[in-house]
């Protein structure tokens, strides 16, 4: 065998086993989608089951094998927020709305997260600041307004907590 048919044979071998290396350990997308459909049923079921935490999970299960499903997404961010963990329901609910620009949902409940997290900064800054302090007087009067937010939900009929009005859970939609 010459040189150059040894240095063929040689690229070939390389390629089959690069091509075997990349295929390991992967399963068709059709068998990723079809657990992912049945862990988001099993992640449905225990969120309407009051098991956030094992929700919140399988969405991120669900997210990580279809990454480009907008619903999936924002219940991932539903999920988050029930855990208060608004910082990463904030970018569920961004991703679904990058993914689609128009999910009602996911805009209103980014709205909630961000203004649960702005009562939160001006909670800290009335704390932080001096008694009698102006910074502090405003950021109180903020966190009151804030507050009142909660109270102007009008037809979900959520607010009466006086905090910044409840997220859209799916049932909501109907």
């Amino acid at each position: 065998m010459t040189t150059r048919g040894t240095s063929r044979l040689s690229l070939i071998v390389a390629v089959v086993a690069l091509a075997g290396c990349a295929g390991h350990g992967t399963r068709p997308l059709r068998d990723r989608t079809a657990e992912a459909a049945q862990d988001e049923k099993a992640a449905n079921r225990a969120y309407a089951g009051g098991d956030i935490h094992h929700a919140a999970d399988l969405y991120e299960s669900v997210v990580a094998a279809t990454p480009d499903d907008a619903d999936a997404w924002y219940r991932l961010g539903n999920a988050r927020f029930r855990l208060q963990k608004l910082d990463d329901a904030g970018l569920a609910y961004e991703r679904a709305i990058k993914l689609k620009p128009d999910h009602a949902q996911a805009l209103y409940n980014l709205g909630v997260v961000r203004l649960k997290q702005a009562q939160a900064a001006m909670v800290a800054s009335a704390r932080a600041g001096e008694p009698g302090d102006s910074l502090r007087r405003d950021s109180g009067r903020i966190v009151q307004r804030l507050a009142r937010v909660g109270d102007d939900v009008g037809a979900r009929n959520k607010g009466a907590g006086g905090a910044p009005p409840f997220i859209v859970e799916p049932e909501d939609d109907r």
